[in-house]
């Protein structure tokens, strides 16, 4: 086997292994605290900075409001936030932790990407910069049509 394809093949086995993973944390967590990771990305979003927005949210998890909307009924059903409008613009929907929502971000273990979220910024912009470019590189490999995540 040729360099070449045995790097483009640890490459590949490194990106599965890393989604991989992500779904065996998530699975993880979802068993142990009842909760999706979305969920718990949500509660840790509302403990920096609360009350936020259905658009706020939205952004964090790179999805729709049509999306984030069901996933915020759920999470308010079952008691880890609640919604209300808001004062200055009743169109607004504001979403603020519980107290039992607080208690489950601080007790579940980070999930993957709440771990790059933690640790990346830690890493030197040289090493960063790198990092960046090898994803977007990859991302043009595979022909990632951004435009359809939106």
């Amino acid at each position: 086997m040729d360099k070449a394809r045995e790097l483009a093949d640890s490459i590949v086995h490194r990106y599965l292994t890393l989604v991989r993973y992500q779904r065996y944390v998530s699975d993880v967590i979802r068993k142990e605290f009842e909760v999706s990771g979305r969920q718990l990305a949500v509660l840790r979003y509302l403990l920096q900075s609360s009350p936020r927005s259905v658009g706020e949210i939205s952004a964090l998890l790179y999805v729709r409001d049509a999306t984030t909307s069901p996933l915020l009924e759920r999470m308010e059903r079952d008691g880890y936030v609640t919604r209300r409008r808001c004062s200055k613009d009743n169109r607004k929907v504001l979403i603020e932790p519980t107290d039992l929502g607080r208690e489950l971000a601080q007790r579940a273990p980070l999930g993957t990407v709440a771990q790059m979220r933690v640790r990346l910024p830690e890493l030197p912009v040289e090493e960063l910069e790198s990092i960046d470019a090898a994803l977007r590189k990859l991302s043009e490999i595979a022909d990632v049509d951004e435009s359809l995540l939106d």
